[in-house]
């Protein structure tokens, strides 16, 4: 049995380090209670910090209000280094293509549909994936994330309404309300011009990763992005790469995240990704991570 009497039920499903780091930051020293030194045994024994504990330390931090979720999130901006790299996009197009590819690294049970409007206006969903709705708390920490996120990108904060329990509302009013469920957010800038569209190479990997199993052939990819085959496969030169590279690129970086974030079969993981099977998958995986799934997961690479 691991360490601090973890079982593979409780590391099913973890979240990044990073997350249950700036939020025990927050909460500060003895003020998280038995859970607090619960996750603090398993961080510094390098274990990954289940989802359902990680839940209960949100909550506990939401229950000092927005400000405290907002200043977790800066806290997670500035000291992740997937998350700094996301604020050095350059627009919101490139910001949310990227972020499609990065969030499965923070928390594998959960995942977000954004869609970005002409208007400059971001419409956010946050759906389970591989287990349980996340609570309100959980789906707020991620709004003070997009809010801290792309004020870092616009140089410009946004208006928030969330969508409580079929109501909208503020963030502030929504914990003062006690909401039972958090089905999304909205954020709205009033100045600046339409957004531009984001590159190619972005927009592809971002539509590879919402489905990385699907058969992707280029000229379907290119009429989802109204553009030419021709057009989609020069701008992808032009970066360097190719479609086929980008696909396995994604699919490598999906398995990854399911490997080291889920206690999920192998083989359940190659047909997620995208790989024909287990041997499909362990080849490409060796040769992408340096070492087969197996020995990536006991790692412990989270």
């Amino acid at each position: 049995m691991p360490r601090s009497g973890v079982t593979g039920a409780d590391t099913a499903r973890s979240v990044r380090p990073m997350m249950t780091r700036a939020v025990l930051h927050t909460l500060g020293p003895h003020h998280a209670g038995d859970p607090g030194r619960r996750a603090e045994r398993l961080l510094g024994d390098g274990l990954p910090v289940p989802e359902r504990l990680h839940a209960r330390l949100v909550a506990a931090l939401a229950a000092r209000g927005w400000p405290a979720l907002r200043t977790a999130a800066d806290r997670l901006l500035a000291a992740d280094p997937l998350l700094a790299d996301l604020a050095r996009c350059g627009d919101l197009p490139q910001l949310l293509a990227r972020v499609g590819l990065v969030e499965p690294w923070f928390h594998a049970g959960h995942r977000t549909r954004r869609e970005l409007r002409d208007d400059s206006t971001l419409t956010v969903r946050h759906l389970p994936s591989l287990g349980r709705a996340p609570g309100p708390s959980e789906s707020l920490l991620v709004c003070a994330l997009d809010v801290v996120g792309t004020a870092a990108v616009t140089g410009r904060t946004a208006r928030v309404a969330v969508s409580a329990d079929g109501a909208a509302g503020r963030p502030e009013e929504v914990l003062r309300s006690g909401a039972s469920r958090v089905a999304g957010w909205r954020l709205r800038w009033s100045d600046g011009p339409a957004a531009p569209d984001p590159h190619p190479l972005d927009a592809v990997r971002a539509h590879f990763a919402r489905d990385p199993a699907r058969p992707w052939r280029l000229p379907t990819t290119a009429a989802l992005l109204d553009l030419a085959p021709r057009t989609l496969q020069r701008g992808l030169a032009a970066a360097g790469t190719s479609f086929q590279a980008q696909l396995l690129a994604v699919r490598l970086s999906v398995a990854g995240h399911l490997t080291a974030r889920t206690a999920l079969p192998l083989a359940d993981i190659a047909a997620t990704a995208g790989f024909t099977d287990h041997a499909h998958l362990t080849r490409r995986f060796h040769a992408h991570y340096g070492c087969p799934p197996s020995e990536f997961r006991r790692a412990g690479h989270h």
